[in-house]
Protein backbone atom coordinates (compact mmCIF):
# COMPACT_ATOMS: atom_id res chain seq x y z
CA UNK A 1 0.00 0.00 0.00
CA UNK A 2 2.71 2.31 0.59
CA UNK A 3 4.59 1.82 -2.67
CA UNK A 4 1.44 2.19 -4.37
CA UNK A 5 0.87 5.57 -2.52
CA UNK A 6 4.30 6.99 -3.76
CA UNK A 7 3.80 6.09 -7.07
CA UNK A 8 0.86 8.40 -7.16
CA UNK A 9 1.20 12.31 -8.71
CA UNK A 10 2.40 14.65 -6.69
CA UNK A 11 -1.02 16.85 -6.53
CA UNK A 12 -2.94 13.57 -5.29
CA UNK A 13 -0.31 13.00 -2.50
CA UNK A 14 -0.26 16.12 -0.82
CA UNK A 15 -3.99 16.62 -1.28
CA UNK A 16 -4.16 13.12 1.08
CA UNK A 17 -1.70 14.00 3.48
CA UNK A 18 -4.40 17.82 4.12
CA UNK A 19 -6.71 15.16 4.60
CA UNK A 20 -4.63 13.33 7.16
CA UNK A 21 -3.78 16.46 8.96
CA UNK A 22 -7.21 17.39 9.03
CA UNK A 23 -8.63 14.32 10.11
CA UNK A 24 -5.94 14.09 13.21
CA UNK A 25 -7.58 17.50 14.00
CA UNK A 26 -11.06 16.31 13.74
CA UNK A 27 -10.41 13.04 15.67
CA UNK A 28 -8.13 14.72 18.36
CA UNK A 29 -11.42 17.56 19.12
CA UNK A 30 -14.13 14.67 18.96
CA UNK A 31 -12.16 12.60 21.42
CA UNK A 32 -13.08 15.30 24.27
CA UNK A 33 -16.84 14.43 23.45
CA UNK A 34 -15.95 10.35 23.66
CA UNK A 35 -14.71 10.92 26.86
CA UNK A 36 -17.14 13.18 28.88
CA UNK A 37 -20.26 12.29 26.93
CA UNK A 38 -21.02 8.20 27.34
CA UNK A 39 -23.76 8.20 24.75
CA UNK A 40 -21.06 8.78 22.63
CA UNK A 41 -18.44 6.16 23.32
CA UNK A 42 -19.39 4.52 20.18
CA UNK A 43 -17.17 7.62 19.09
CA UNK A 44 -14.14 5.39 19.59
CA UNK A 45 -14.98 3.17 16.67
CA UNK A 46 -14.68 6.01 14.06
CA UNK A 47 -11.37 5.36 12.94
CA UNK A 48 -11.07 1.88 13.20
CA UNK A 49 -14.20 1.77 11.24
CA UNK A 50 -13.46 4.44 8.70
CA UNK A 51 -10.36 2.82 8.08
CA UNK A 52 -11.56 -0.68 7.77
CA UNK A 53 -13.83 0.56 5.35
CA UNK A 54 -11.09 2.71 3.40
CA UNK A 55 -9.15 -0.60 3.07
CA UNK A 56 -11.95 -2.62 2.06
CA UNK A 57 -12.40 -0.19 -0.94
CA UNK A 58 -8.87 0.46 -1.93
CA UNK A 59 -8.81 -1.77 -5.06
CA UNK A 60 -12.07 0.28 -6.23
CA UNK A 61 -10.18 3.22 -5.38
CA UNK A 62 -6.80 2.24 -7.65
CA UNK A 63 -9.41 1.05 -10.39
CA UNK A 64 -10.12 4.47 -10.23
CA UNK A 65 -7.15 6.31 -10.65
CA UNK A 66 -6.20 3.99 -13.42
CA UNK A 67 -8.36 5.39 -15.94
CA UNK A 68 -7.39 6.52 -18.55
CA UNK A 69 -8.65 10.64 -20.15
CA UNK A 70 -11.27 10.47 -22.19
CA UNK A 71 -12.97 12.87 -24.79
CA UNK A 72 -14.45 15.06 -21.89
CA UNK A 73 -11.96 14.57 -19.23
CA UNK A 74 -12.54 17.59 -16.19
CA UNK A 75 -15.40 18.69 -14.63
CA UNK A 76 -17.87 21.26 -16.71
CA UNK A 77 -16.75 25.32 -15.19
CA UNK A 78 -19.72 25.33 -13.29
CA UNK A 79 -19.06 22.16 -11.09
CA UNK A 80 -15.50 23.47 -10.75
CA UNK A 81 -16.89 27.15 -9.25
CA UNK A 82 -19.11 25.50 -6.82
CA UNK A 83 -16.47 23.05 -5.42
CA UNK A 84 -13.82 26.01 -5.05
CA UNK A 85 -16.65 27.77 -3.29
CA UNK A 86 -17.18 24.88 -0.96
CA UNK A 87 -13.44 24.14 -0.66
CA UNK A 88 -12.76 27.92 0.62
CA UNK A 89 -16.12 27.59 3.33
CA UNK A 90 -14.98 24.12 4.33
CA UNK A 91 -11.21 25.77 5.74
CA UNK A 92 -13.05 29.13 6.44
CA UNK A 93 -15.15 26.43 8.81
CA UNK A 94 -12.22 24.23 10.21
CA UNK A 95 -10.26 27.92 10.96
CA UNK A 96 -13.78 29.43 12.72
CA UNK A 97 -13.64 25.94 14.71
CA UNK A 98 -10.30 26.14 15.48
CA UNK A 99 -10.22 29.33 16.99
CA UNK A 100 -13.30 29.11 18.62
CA UNK A 101 -11.56 25.82 20.37
CA UNK A 102 -8.47 27.88 20.84
CA UNK A 103 -10.30 30.81 22.65
CA UNK A 104 -13.10 28.83 24.81
CA UNK A 105 -12.46 25.03 24.72
CA UNK A 106 -13.71 22.43 23.33
CA UNK A 107 -17.61 22.80 22.59
CA UNK A 108 -20.40 21.79 20.06
CA UNK A 109 -20.00 24.41 17.47
CA UNK A 110 -16.09 24.01 17.07
CA UNK A 111 -16.96 20.01 16.38
CA UNK A 112 -19.52 20.84 14.61
CA UNK A 113 -17.77 22.95 11.88
CA UNK A 114 -15.14 20.59 12.14
CA UNK A 115 -16.68 17.77 11.66
CA UNK A 116 -18.71 19.21 8.10
CA UNK A 117 -15.72 21.18 7.02
CA UNK A 118 -13.58 17.62 6.44
CA UNK A 119 -15.82 15.87 4.55
CA UNK A 120 -16.51 19.39 2.39
CA UNK A 121 -12.74 19.63 2.02
CA UNK A 122 -12.45 16.17 0.50
CA UNK A 123 -15.24 15.98 -2.14
CA UNK A 124 -14.96 19.18 -3.10
CA UNK A 125 -10.60 18.28 -3.75
CA UNK A 126 -11.80 15.25 -5.57
CA UNK A 127 -13.72 17.36 -8.08
CA UNK A 128 -10.81 20.15 -8.63
CA UNK A 129 -7.73 18.15 -8.07
CA UNK A 130 -7.79 14.56 -8.97
CA UNK A 131 -5.77 12.71 -11.01
CA UNK A 132 -5.18 9.39 -12.56
CA UNK A 133 -1.70 7.77 -11.76
CA UNK A 134 -0.37 9.35 -14.81
CA UNK A 135 -1.07 12.44 -13.70
CA UNK A 136 -3.84 13.25 -16.18
CA UNK A 137 -7.31 14.38 -15.66
CA UNK A 138 -10.26 12.34 -14.01
CA UNK A 139 -13.45 12.05 -16.08
CA UNK A 140 -16.15 13.39 -13.84
CA UNK A 141 -17.86 10.09 -13.78
CA UNK A 142 -14.86 8.83 -12.00
CA UNK A 143 -14.37 11.86 -9.58
CA UNK A 144 -17.88 11.22 -8.55
CA UNK A 145 -17.17 7.04 -8.22
CA UNK A 146 -14.02 8.14 -5.91
CA UNK A 147 -16.43 10.59 -4.30
CA UNK A 148 -18.89 7.96 -3.06
CA UNK A 149 -15.90 5.70 -2.25
CA UNK A 150 -14.91 7.84 -0.01
CA UNK A 151 -18.28 8.79 1.51
CA UNK A 152 -18.40 6.87 4.58
CA UNK A 153 -14.77 7.62 6.30
CA UNK A 154 -15.38 11.21 5.65
CA UNK A 155 -19.10 11.28 6.78
CA UNK A 156 -18.53 9.41 9.88
CA UNK A 157 -16.90 12.49 11.73
CA UNK A 158 -20.51 13.86 11.80
CA UNK A 159 -22.19 11.31 13.59
CA UNK A 160 -20.03 10.60 16.17
CA UNK A 161 -19.83 14.10 17.19
CA UNK A 162 -22.61 15.87 19.33
CA UNK A 163 -25.70 17.82 17.38
CA UNK A 164 -25.64 21.27 17.96
CA UNK A 165 -27.63 21.79 21.59
CA UNK A 166 -31.02 22.87 19.76
CA UNK A 167 -31.08 21.00 17.10
CA UNK A 168 -30.76 17.97 19.73
CA UNK A 169 -33.18 19.43 22.36
CA UNK A 170 -35.34 20.19 19.36
CA UNK A 171 -35.25 16.53 18.29
CA UNK A 172 -35.53 15.19 21.86
CA UNK A 173 -38.78 16.63 22.63
CA UNK A 174 -40.50 15.47 19.48
CA UNK A 175 -39.24 11.49 20.39
CA UNK A 176 -40.30 12.39 23.83
CA UNK A 177 -43.94 13.42 23.06
CA UNK A 178 -43.91 10.30 21.23
CA UNK A 179 -42.78 8.21 23.95
CA UNK A 180 -45.17 9.56 26.42
CA UNK A 181 -47.80 9.28 23.81
CA UNK A 182 -47.94 5.20 23.36
CA UNK A 183 -47.18 4.45 26.97
CA UNK A 184 -50.13 6.35 28.13
CA UNK A 185 -52.03 5.02 25.54
CA UNK A 186 -51.32 1.23 26.46
CA UNK A 187 -51.78 1.59 30.22
CA UNK A 188 -55.21 4.04 29.47
CA UNK A 189 -56.43 0.98 27.02
CA UNK A 190 -55.42 -2.24 29.88
CA UNK A 191 -57.33 0.17 32.46
CA UNK A 192 -54.19 0.72 34.83
CA UNK A 193 -54.21 4.34 36.62
CA UNK A 194 -51.86 6.55 35.15
CA UNK A 195 -52.05 10.61 34.81
CA UNK A 196 -49.76 12.14 32.61
CA UNK A 197 -48.50 15.99 33.45
CA UNK A 198 -46.16 17.41 31.64
CA UNK A 199 -43.10 14.74 31.45
CA UNK A 200 -44.31 12.87 34.06
CA UNK A 201 -46.02 9.95 34.69
CA UNK A 202 -48.42 9.52 37.66
CA UNK A 203 -48.81 5.79 39.08
CA UNK A 204 -50.01 3.96 41.81
CA UNK A 205 -46.76 4.08 43.73
CA UNK A 206 -45.63 7.66 43.11
CA UNK A 207 -44.59 10.08 40.14
CA UNK A 208 -42.13 8.53 37.58
CA UNK A 209 -40.51 11.60 35.64
CA UNK A 210 -39.18 10.83 31.80
CA UNK A 211 -35.72 12.28 31.09
CA UNK A 212 -35.21 13.95 27.94
CA UNK A 213 -32.32 11.22 27.93
CA UNK A 214 -35.42 8.52 27.94
CA UNK A 215 -36.10 10.29 24.51
CA UNK A 216 -34.61 7.86 22.38
CA UNK A 217 -32.03 10.89 21.53
CA UNK A 218 -28.31 8.81 22.60
CA UNK A 219 -29.65 5.63 21.25
CA UNK A 220 -31.01 7.04 17.72
CA UNK A 221 -27.57 8.63 17.26
CA UNK A 222 -25.68 5.38 18.10
CA UNK A 223 -27.71 3.17 15.70
CA UNK A 224 -27.73 5.46 12.78
CA UNK A 225 -23.98 5.20 13.60
CA UNK A 226 -24.04 1.26 13.31
CA UNK A 227 -26.35 1.28 10.56
CA UNK A 228 -24.34 3.63 8.28
CA UNK A 229 -21.34 1.81 8.98
CA UNK A 230 -23.02 -1.95 8.18
CA UNK A 231 -25.03 -0.44 5.15
CA UNK A 232 -21.38 1.01 3.65
CA UNK A 233 -19.78 -2.53 4.43
CA UNK A 234 -21.78 -5.06 3.34
CA UNK A 235 -24.58 -3.22 0.90
CA UNK A 236 -24.19 -2.21 -3.19
CA UNK A 237 -26.23 0.69 -4.06
CA UNK A 238 -26.79 4.21 -2.37
CA UNK A 239 -30.81 2.90 -2.29
CA UNK A 240 -30.17 -0.07 -0.18
CA UNK A 241 -27.65 1.94 2.22
CA UNK A 242 -30.12 4.92 2.84
CA UNK A 243 -33.24 2.26 3.26
CA UNK A 244 -31.12 0.44 5.59
CA UNK A 245 -29.96 3.42 7.57
CA UNK A 246 -33.85 4.25 7.99
CA UNK A 247 -34.45 1.03 9.43
CA UNK A 248 -32.00 1.31 12.20
CA UNK A 249 -33.79 4.83 13.27
CA UNK A 250 -36.85 2.79 13.11
CA UNK A 251 -35.72 -0.09 14.83
CA UNK A 252 -33.98 2.34 17.60
CA UNK A 253 -37.50 4.22 18.02
CA UNK A 254 -39.35 1.29 18.37
CA UNK A 255 -37.03 -0.46 21.05
CA UNK A 256 -36.53 2.57 22.85
CA UNK A 257 -40.59 2.63 23.10
CA UNK A 258 -40.32 -0.72 24.27
CA UNK A 259 -37.70 0.21 26.69
CA UNK A 260 -39.48 3.21 28.28
CA UNK A 261 -43.07 0.77 28.16
CA UNK A 262 -40.98 -1.93 30.64
CA UNK A 263 -39.94 0.90 33.20
CA UNK A 264 -43.11 2.40 33.62
CA UNK A 265 -44.25 -1.54 34.14
CA UNK A 266 -41.01 -1.95 36.26
CA UNK A 267 -42.13 1.22 38.56
CA UNK A 268 -46.41 0.22 38.18
CA UNK A 269 -45.05 -2.94 40.08
CA UNK A 270 -42.20 -2.24 42.49
CA UNK A 271 -41.97 1.60 43.24
CA UNK A 272 -40.50 5.08 41.04
CA UNK A 273 -37.18 4.18 42.85
CA UNK A 274 -36.52 0.37 41.89
CA UNK A 275 -35.88 1.69 37.88
CA UNK A 276 -32.93 3.74 39.00
CA UNK A 277 -29.18 2.41 38.33
CA UNK A 278 -28.87 -1.04 37.47
CA UNK A 279 -32.32 -1.19 35.50
CA UNK A 280 -32.44 1.75 34.06
CA UNK A 281 -28.73 1.54 32.36
CA UNK A 282 -29.08 -2.37 31.73
CA UNK A 283 -32.25 -1.26 29.65
CA UNK A 284 -30.34 0.98 27.70
CA UNK A 285 -27.70 -1.05 26.54
CA UNK A 286 -30.12 -3.63 25.83
CA UNK A 287 -31.52 -1.03 23.08
CA UNK A 288 -28.29 -0.93 21.28
CA UNK A 289 -28.16 -4.63 21.04
CA UNK A 290 -31.08 -5.56 20.25
CA UNK A 291 -30.89 -3.03 17.66
CA UNK A 292 -27.69 -3.93 16.60
CA UNK A 293 -28.69 -8.01 16.23
CA UNK A 294 -31.75 -6.79 14.47
CA UNK A 295 -29.29 -4.64 11.96
CA UNK A 296 -26.90 -7.82 11.13
CA UNK A 297 -29.90 -10.06 10.93
CA UNK A 298 -31.33 -7.50 8.26
CA UNK A 299 -28.47 -7.84 6.17
CA UNK A 300 -28.82 -10.88 3.98
CA UNK A 301 -32.18 -9.88 3.18
CA UNK A 302 -30.70 -6.54 1.43
CA UNK A 303 -27.35 -8.04 0.01
CA UNK A 304 -26.02 -11.68 0.44
CA UNK A 305 -22.30 -10.77 -0.54
CA UNK A 306 -20.34 -8.67 1.04
CA UNK A 307 -17.61 -8.14 -1.06
CA UNK A 308 -19.83 -5.96 -4.00
CA UNK A 309 -18.52 -2.82 -1.94
CA UNK A 310 -19.71 0.40 -3.80
CA UNK A 311 -21.42 3.39 -2.66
Amino acid sequence: MVAWFQKLPFQMRWMAWIWCGILVLVCWEQSHWWQVREDYLFGYLSLPFALYVLYERLPKIQDVLLVQNCTIPSPPAWLKYFSALALISAFGAISLGSLILYAQGHSQPASFLMSLGFPMIVFSSVILFAQNMTGGQLPLGERLRLIGLLAFPSLVWVLSTPVLSFIENRISLILLRQVMTVVFFIFDSLGLFIEQRGNTLLLPKGPVGVADACSGIRSLMACLFAGSFLGAVFLSSLLKKCIFVLIACALAFVFNIARSLFLTVWAYRNGPDSIAGVVHDFTGFAVLGLTAICLLALVPLFETKSQTLTS
